[in-house]
């Protein structure tokens, strides 16, 4: 006769049926799991797949273009053929400028203080077409006249070229730019330098930036520069019946031993960088006709330099001669020797201090030297300058060009100049 089964078999009956029911759960989760598992691997293998592609599509398209303007805000098209970067940069400066007056007074007549904006730059970049073909237009302001600035307190346009990378280190560019010529003519404007602000060899012996057609080769060790253009030394010009710029030819090769070419963007070595040290030579000839038909003299800017930089551990050395004629801080126009020593080294990751002197053989005062320290808050985006710069002798500083205004310091009877600045990139 059947009987049901007593209380305690039924219970463990029923804990039976739930550790299955539970059990087929744990399964059944196990599996999609596996099966997730299944999916992000594929999900995986698709990814590598595309990366891969995107390697080699860049690979074969060359690298990334990157503006020779090193902040700004940038829109670009879907594919990235055509992209465009807008930027600003400011300076702003005291500067206490001390001076004894002329040699019958001995009131300090030409003392002399004041807030400035030393520069305003107006900077747009770009692509066109294909990244290898890149423009960049700049506009500055500056308060005083110097070297690059005949007409103050006013935008001009200073840079204006198109540059084509071919690949395999040769690049070539037209409009207005650098004159290969010495050190600072590798830079991208003088405002963007991490050491001294500005170079006092450039302001005496730089030829500037110009209109012409130039050309780069370049790999890991070598880099030569090139190009012809018009009239050197001075800031912009035309061409029309009356006036017919002078034709010149222009010429830079450096020498690379250690270091990559990215690391001499700049002017300073960062702490913790590799030793390294480039060799340059450069060279220039002007015919110097600046009117039809009058011929010299006429500034006809022609000679040649050479350099040595070394850099190390967040230490810059840089060895400079040169035999120019008609430099810009000479008095006369006629050929001069000139030599330059810079030092520049980090105390800390973000402060650094820098001296530099400057001699030229011909001039009213042969020796200008500047020595100071810069505050880098935010990187160049946001600098804090402060220096002295003193020209050794009471003479004319400007010679043939304008070049007392730039580095802020009075035309004659010079003691000391003390300047503050601070710099603001966006």
């Amino acid at each position: 006769m059947f009987q049901p089964p007593p209380m305690d078999v039924l219970d463990v009956q029923r804990e039976l049926a739930a550790l299955r029911t539970e059990l087929a759960e744990i399964r059944r989760a196990d599996t999609e799991g596996w099966i997730d598992r299944a999916r992000a691997e594929q999900v995986q293998d698709i990814v590598r797949d595309v990366l891969a592609d995107s390697s080699t599509r860049l690979s074969e398209s060359g690298k990334r273009w990157r503006s020779d303007y090193s902040a700004g805000l940038s829109v670009a098209s879907d594919d990235g053929n055509w992209t465009m970067t807008f930027g600003v940069t400011q300076q702003v400066k005291f500067v206490y400028s001390s001076a004894y007056g002329d040699e019958s007074s001995t009131d300090d007549v030409q003392t002399r203080w004041g807030m400035e904006i030393r520069r305003v730059n107006l900077v747009m970049s770009g692509t066109a077409v294909d990244p290898s073909v890149s423009w960049l237009l700049m506009f500055q302001y500056d308060s005083q006249p110097d070297r690059w600035a005949s007409d103050p307190n006013t935008f001009q346009p200073v840079y204006a070229y198109i540059k084509k990378d071919f690949g395999n280190g040769v690049t070539t560019l037209i409009g207005n730019h650098n004159v290969p010529w010495d050190i600072d003519s590798t830079y991208f404007e003088g405002c963007s330098l991490t050491a001294g602000d500005y170079s006092i060899f450039n302001y005496r012996f730089g030829v500037g930036r110009q209109s012409g057609l130039g050309i780069q080769l370049q790999d890991s060790a070598f880099r030569l520069r090139g190009g012809t253009y018009t009239q050197l030394t001075q800031p912009g010009g035309g061409w029309n019946t009356d006036t017919n710029l002078s034709f010149a030819v222009a010429g830079r090769l450096d020498y690379q031993i250690g270091g990559k070419w990215e690391d001499y963007e700049m002017e300073s070595s960062t702490v913790g960088s590799a030793p390294s040290v480039v060799l340059g030579l450069g060279s220039v000839w002007s015919n110097g006709r600046a009117q039809n038909p009058i011929s010299p003299p006429t500034p006809s800017a022609a000679g040649v330099t050479t350099d040595i930089t070394a850099r190390f551990g967040g230490w810059s050395l840089e060895g400079q001669f040169v035999w120019m004629r008609d430099a810009a801080g000479a008095p006369i126009p006629e050929w001069s020797l000139g030599g330059n020593f810079q030092i520049a080294a980090f105390l800390t990751p973000k402060v650094e201090t820098f001296a530099e002197a400057c001699w030229m053989e011909t001039a009213d005062v042969p020796w200008i030297a500047q020595a100071g320290v810069n505050w880098y808050v935010q990187g160049v985006r946001l600098k804090f300058t402060s220096k002295v710069i003193v020209p050794f002798g009471g003479g004319e500083i400007n010679g043939i060009g304008a070049v007392a205004g730039g580095l802020g310091v009075s035309s004659a009877n010079n003691n000391a100049s003390f300047i503050t600045q601070v710099q603001v990139m966006f």
